[in-house]
């Protein structure tokens, strides 16, 4: 163990979430879950705006559009996205919680079991977006997934990792004291 009765592991649990946290914001708001760009068009969309940019001899135009109507797959990637946040957010708040209640193991497994649901919540969102992408754009070479997309990815395994830090984390602890406490 380590200072404050917590273990390594424990602390990079808590970093591990914050940055998967910080990549899931970052990859549902930004504008660029795919990206294509030719002869000096450009065309780039998230979940919430879809841009266009044209700089040719002809044409020079950068506009931005939220979304009018959108299927209902859409309005669900929008909610599981959301949702993984909320709760990347809530399982933060539990692990700071964890640190200022050191002896309360139930709010180390909360921690865990929101970390994994917060990397299911984004992966559904990503699994359901890449699906309907890939079924309506299969024979386009033009328009590519771009970095949002990936971050969202990778928050999942930053999530998944962090919840398998806790769960060390959870494993060591409980060779010395019990669910209810010491």
């Amino acid at each position: 163990m380590s200072c404050g009765g917590h273990s390594t592991f424990f602390r990079f649990g808590c970093l591990f979430l914050l940055m998967a946290l910080i990549l899931d914001v970052i990859g549902v708001a930004a504008p660029y879950w795919i990206y294509g760009e030719a002869n000096g068009l450009k065309v780039y969309a998230g979940l919430w705006k879809q841009c266009l940019s044209a700089n040719t001899p002809d044409l020079k135009i950068s506009k931005c559009t939220e979304y009018g109507d959108v299927p209902d797959w859409f309005k669900s990637v929008r909610a599981s996205g959301l949702l993984g946040i909320f709760i990347s957010v809530i399982a933060l708040i539990s692990a700071i919680l964890k640190i200022r209640f050191k002896d309360r193991v139930f709010v180390l497994i909360i921690v865990i079991i929101l970390s994994f649901l917060s990397a299911v919540c984004t992966m559904v969102s990503i699994a359901v977006y890449a699906g309907k992408y890939h079924a309506s754009e299969k024979y386009s070479s033009f328009v590519k997934f771009s970095f949002a997309f990936a971050f969202c990815a990778v928050s999942i395994v930053l999530s998944a990792i962090a919840g398998i830090c806790m769960i060390i984390e959870l494993s060591k602890r409980s060779s010395y004291t019990t669910i209810v406490g010491r």
